[in-house]
């Protein structure tokens, strides 16, 4: 088998070399990091299909004559916002822009892997909401998606933007009844180390997880906490945790793909007809949005875009922010994270017999005692002091 990426950080995993291959050569294995890379067999026929598909060779912008704007929103209705990462902008744009015999495309839990898949039912894009940071396979969606919209169904598509850019290229034109969503992404965790993650969980708790989630909201101290991960076992037990370590590894880059930390989609130029993501400094940027937090960013990036966010004040609380404020505050709307200096080591650390706890913990770091107090307050106190300070 051979690869045909000569560096690692030159592929995002997304797939699309091998949903356009020809005679079906390519296939994706898994490294000593646990990303999956492809790789191609005897049968190449070095059509030079896959090296035309990849998006990192082949970026399509979306937005080429359009004037891109934002605004950001909050879920008018509480259940659907608390169930959601940000502001619930995903399901308020599904619930508005899909028709009954469409399809939305999003990543989704199989056991403990993430993968995408579809659904037609509007009541099952449950599945697609909240951030999962690990990556997902894409499988055989290519495919599946391209037929849908071959025979003009409405198709919904939501992903990292690399995943997008593949999905633009692999299609090679715009389907009219076709609508990208891409996200503000920070980066995709390694699908390995989380399988090893969730292995340690069920054998510390003696039962199978039934449920993980990245991202579960509760208002502490009057501040509200958007990173506390729970799960759900087989035998009943629930655990919550303000800081998980899987979830610090993230978030500190330690886990993150190489192709990420040299990512040429961080910039505010977007693939997607949408762009959606968290809204930073909420109590800075709107202070006359009282009582509501958690919203959610969109930004539109065309002209079908703009058609589908068009009517979203029926079911979010909306509201105008300069896109250069969106920018200032959304560090990949700027530039590719920063992949931690102790990156390459946590993953060596890994293959050996050490556990996954053991490495993690290892290489994570807490903050100070100063900024433990600062994140400690309230929101709005912190906003208060920094227009006093001018922060």
């Amino acid at each position: 088998m051979l690869y045909f990426t000569q560096e690692k950080y030159d592929c995002t995993g997304c797939g699309a070399c091998k949903a356009v291959c020809p005679v079906e050569c390519i296939s994706f294995i898994y490294d000593e990091e646990g990303f999956f890379y492809p790789v191609a067999d005897s049968r190449c026929i070095d059509c030079g299909k896959c090296e035309k598909v990849c998006p990192i060779n082949n970026i399509n912008f979306t937005m080429e004559d359009f004037e891109q704007y934002s605004i950001v929103g909050r879920h008018k209705d509480d259940d659907i916002w608390q169930k959601s990462s940000s502001g619930g902008a995903f399901t308020a744009i599904c619930e508005l822009y899909h028709e009954d015999d469409g399809s939305i495309f999003g990543a989704r839990f199989n056991g403990t892997e993430i993968v995408h898949d579809y659904v037609k039912d509007i009541k099952d894009i449950a599945l697609f909401r909240k951030s999962k940071y690990v990556q997902s396979d894409m499988g055989d969606i290519y495919h599946v998606l391209k037929k849908l919209l071959d025979d003009n169904k409405k198709v919904i598509f939501s992903g990292t933007p690399c995943q997008v850019a593949g999905i633009k290229n692999y299609l090679g034109r715009d389907y009219d009844n076709l609508l990208c969503i891409d996200l503000v992404c920070h980066g995709v965790g390694s699908p390995g180390v989380f399988k090893k993650y969730i292995e340690f969980l069920e054998m510390n708790h003696g039962s199978k997880v039934k449920s993980f989630g990245f991202r579960h909201k509760k208002i502490k101290m009057g501040r509200m906490l958007e990173y506390i991960v729970v799960v759900e076992f087989e035998n009943g037990k629930r655990i919550e945790n303000e800081k998980d370590i899987y979830n610090t590894a993230f978030i500190q880059a330690l886990l993150l793909r190489p192709s990420c930390g040299k990512c040429r989609f961080a910039n505010i130029q977007r693939v997607g007809d949408l762009t959606i993501g968290d809204f930073k400094k909420k109590h800075e940027l709107l202070p006359e949005a009282k009582g509501l937090d958690n919203f959610s960013t969109i930004i539109i990036n065309s002209d079908k875009g703009e058609k589908a966010a068009s009517q979203l004040q029926e079911n979010m609380y909306t509201y105008s922010v300069e896109i250069s404020d969106i920018v200032k505050t959304n560090p990949p709307l700027r530039q590719a994270s920063k992949l931690n200096e102790n990156r390459d080591s946590l993953f060596r650390d890994l293959q050996k017999t050490e556990s996954v706890e053991t490495v993690l913990t290892r290489y994570i770091s807490y903050p100070a005692i100063y900024m433990k107090i600062w994140i400690s307050l309230p929101d709005r106190l912190r906003a208060f002091i920094k227009r006093r300070i001018k922060i």
